[in-house]
């Protein structure tokens, strides 16, 4: 836990750290204008090129797509590896490494020179299984990540071969990416290559000397499985290669792209395996009781070792904020009251705040955020403050001028729902996220009584009742306020725009349901089809109208 002997002084030493602008907020210092924007999971995106769910480079068609709207931020959610039975990206084999589901791998030329490569996807067998893949409602990410390690198998084959052996100009270049992302890149590669040695079993059930990293063992391992540990690598230089194209593609079109980093880390994932000394595994992090819980919950995710990060200068979250910042131009802070307090479930006694007085949860948020803001440099950190939030919280951010969140449907005074207008421009408006209904099924939820002060806010009762059906006049009017609104960014769930009802996950339950939400037709195709054409020309108008007005 932070300490905080002298409470003034330390206050004022991180105050004096908090980097203040002339401008009147650092939103829109560093985007110069207002800017909308589409939230679609990489795994939803559509496209004529991928193998049943979205791929790196759909990101190059998507973002020219939005750019012909005026769209200019798209919205991910992590693309970080998950084992190979996990969908959620929130529950991450690394903080770092990309997930080789997300591979593109039709018109790469890596993929498509390759003999042995041409030859398993023409195969009778593998053509079918690619066909019900690609006519399956939703994306099925644990298949499509062994078909890919299948093919990168088949092309590190040919590049140990062709470039590693003989030394070539691209087996510099693979050992240039190893010796760029060694901070992580060496341990993760051996973490993965051991799970797989070790029939996937969580790393605290690994032979003492494997779990508990003795310097001899791990030696050992490294040369009995060297060509494996190089194969790990390969991967990842493969997939960060296919990324750095996407964003060069995104600076040169002025397009943004706005990542997510995930609070808290999987206990089975390569960072805690590497330095447990900076997490605490007997303490499990969860959310206090609240309206939507009464007993809290326990999301079973290790608690961070305060005092020892603090140790080592905060150096892992100075990575993590690094490596995020070369992937994108905003992040989402998720559950960024975490960075001041957490709520903390032992495996014996009561559950409580950590740290638990004010003055230190102050100091120990002040202290992470300017760190964040440090190493972020031109990447914007957008706050996820959602939930229970202390008014301090809230008074930080806006001190350190970094952005909230507006969800439309949770602004509310008792039962009567707050005006966009009265939005701060320090702000990120929006109908919703990942984890809440889309905005059609919300509609379906609400009950006559909320749906008549929705309606109110709308200023539409005259024409639409509460008891009719969500419609697009609604849909539009929506859209109006939000891009009319002060906030600086308004970034809408892709759903809601092609007013859709599945949803991406429902927060406190696992199954098919969850992270597989696929677009409903090509992203080509829908200019033209009549289902949707009219909605996203409406969206791209009412961007301009917005433009012109502010």
């Amino acid at each position: 836990m932070l300490g905080c002997p002298d409470k003034h002084k330390k206050n004022a030493k991180i105050d004096s750290m908090i980097k203040r602008p002339d401008t009147p907020s650092r939103l829109p210092q560093q985007l110069k204008q207002k800017i909308a924007g589409l939230m679609i999971p990489l795994f939803s995106i559509r496209t004529e090129h991928n193998l049943g769910a979205g791929e790196i480079l759909d990101l190059i068609p998507c973002m020219d797509y939005m750019k012909t709207h005026h769209l200019g931020v798209l919205q991910m959610l992590p693309i970080y590896e998950t084992a190979p039975d996990e969908t959620s990206p929130y529950q991450a084999l690394s903080s770092f490494a990309i997930d080789p589901a997300y591979l593109s791998v039709l018109g790469t030329t890596r993929f498509q020179n390759d003999d042995a490569v041409r030859a398993y996807l023409a195969s009778e067998d593998i053509q079918t299984h690619l066909k019900a893949l690609e006519e399956k409602k939703t994306a099925d990410l644990k298949t499509l990540r062994a078909l890919k390690y299948q093919l990168l198998h088949l092309v590190f084959k040919t590049f140990k071969s062709e470039e590693w052996d003989k030394e070539t100009a691209q087996a510099r270049m693979l050992q240039d990416f190893i010796q760029e992302k060694s901070e992580w890149l060496e341990d993760y590669a051996l973490f993965w290559q051991i799970k797989e040695n070790q029939n996937w079993m969580p790393w605290c059930d690994w032979p003492e000397r494997l779990k508990n990293r003795d310097k001899e063992c791990l030696k050992q391992f490294q040369v009995d499985h060297a060509e494996g540990i190089l194969f790990i690598q390969y991967v990842q230089w493969v997939l960060w290669s296919q990324w750095a194209e996407v964003r060069q593609h995104a600076k040169t079109h002025n397009m943004k792209i706005m990542g997510d980093l995930p609070f808290l880390l999987s206990q089975d994932s390569a960072e805690i395996w590497r330095a447990p000394h900076l997490f605490h595994a007997d303490l499990s992090v969860g959310a206090p009781p609240d309206d939507f819980s009464e007993t809290g919950q326990d999301w079973g995710l290790p608690c961070f070792n305060w005092e020892e990060m603090e140790k080592e200068n905060l150096n892992w979250w100075r990575l993590r904020i690094r490596e995020a910042a070369h992937c994108y131009d905003l992040i989402r802070l998720d559950h960024v009251v975490g960075f001041f307090r957490v709520w903390v479930m032992p495996k014996t006694g009561d559950p409580y705040f950590e740290p638990w007085a004010e003055d230190a949860q102050i100091v120990r948020g002040k202290t992470l955020l300017s760190v964040i803001i440090e190493e972020a440099g031109q990447c914007i950190p957008i706050a996820e403050d959602l939930g229970c939030i202390p008014d301090f919280v809230r008074n930080i951010l806006n001190e350190m001028q970094i952005a909230g969140l507006k969800i439309m449907r949770w602004e509310k005074q008792g039962e009567v729902y707050i005006h966009p207008r009265d939005y701060a421009p320090l702000s990120l408006a929006t109908t919703g996220t990942h984890d809440t209904s889309t905005l059609l099924a919300w509609w379906q939820e609400m009950s006559l009584e909320l749906r008549r002060n929705f309606l109110g806010l709308l200023d539409v009762l005259d024409v639409h009742s509460p008891e009719s059906d969500f419609s697009e006049i609604l849909q539009q009017r929506v859209l109006d306020l939000l891009l009319g609104s002060p906030s600086q960014l308004v970034i809408l769930p892709i759903q809601d725009i092609l007013l859709e009802e599945d949803r991406i996950n429902i927060p406190g339950t696992v199954g098919p349901h969850n992270w597989g939400y696929r677009m409903p037709i090509l992203l080509s195709g829908l200019d033209q089809d009549p289902r949707y054409c009219k909605k996203i020309s409406y969206l791209s108008q009412a961007i301009l109208r917005s433009e012109r007005s502010g």
